[in-house]
């Protein structure tokens, strides 16, 4: 994801984040990111970032897709970890 956001020109740099679960605040204080008050990944506005933990794992993110929701895979469901947060460039 991190390939994917730099590819955009959603970000500028590959964020330093070690972990997926950790991406949120990164978003947030490097690259002008907010947290939605989002709680339902089908409410995240099409191009939201979902960040999902996971208690012994690195954790999740996708964007969210008008078709669904994208990774490193596309599915029409949503990851069934954790929400953390859903962030948007406003």
């Amino acid at each position: 994801m991190k390939e994917a956001l730099v590819a955009s020109g959603t970000i500028s740099s590959y964020p330093e984040t070690a972990y997926a679960k950790e991406a949120g605040q990164e978003l947030v204080s490097s690259y002008g990111f907010k947290k939605l008050d989002v709680r339902d990944p089908f409410a995240a506005p099409v191009g939201a970032v979902l960040v999902y933990g996971a208690k012994r794992a690195a954790g999740h993110v996708e964007i969210r897709t008008k078709d669904g929701f994208v990774s490193d895979f596309r599915s029409k469901i949503p990851s069934p970890r954790p929400l953390l947060g859903v962030y948007a460039k406003l």
